[in-house]
């Protein structure tokens, strides 16, 4: 009989975490999410910041430690996200919203990021379309430490 045993627990590990280190008396709804789950075994998740923020963390399974990857200043929906292996780029997909006529419509964009969280922040944008897209970082399980490369795969939805 196959057994499995959990390793990460949103509740116990990452949101006792955020209202530790969140500065609001009531911080409401956090609506954690996980986005990924790395080769490493590090899951990605976002949640919403105190002050309308939308942020991107990590969870280390082997330290039991989560470490703020990114903040966006305004609410965003993270629909795909993924970490190099040096934890030096983050590669964010968006889905947007678009207003008018005081509602608004459906998710009608997508906004594909390249963001170099270490040792700056700077950000280019990959791709902007109207479909759904998904991040992913690779990389091959034998480690050559002398290079320094990252290969990233982009996946769209039609």
């Amino acid at each position: 009989m196959l057994r499995l045993n959990p390793i990460f627990d949103t509740q116990k590990d990452v949101v006792s975490s955020i209202l530790a280190k969140e500065e609001r008396a009531n911080i409401g709804v956090l609506e954690p999410r996980i986005l990924s789950v790395e080769r490493d075994g590090g899951v990605v998740y976002s949640w919403r910041g105190a002050t309308g923020t939308t942020r991107i963390g990590k969870y280390d399974p082997h330290s039991t430690e989560n470490k703020l990857l990114y903040t966006f200043e305004k609410q965003e929906c993270v629909s795909s996200c993924s970490l190099n292996k040096e934890e030096t780029l983050l590669a964010v997909s968006l889905s947007q919203s678009t207003q008018g006529e005081g509602r608004f419509k459906p998710v009608s964009k997508c906004l594909t990021l390249l963001i170099e969280i270490h040792p700056i922040n700077n950000t280019k944008v990959l791709k902007a379309v109207d479909c759904k897209v998904k991040v992913q970082f690779l990389y091959p399980k034998t480690c050559r430490p002398t290079v320094l490369e990252s290969h990233l795969l982009l996946a769209a939805e039609d």
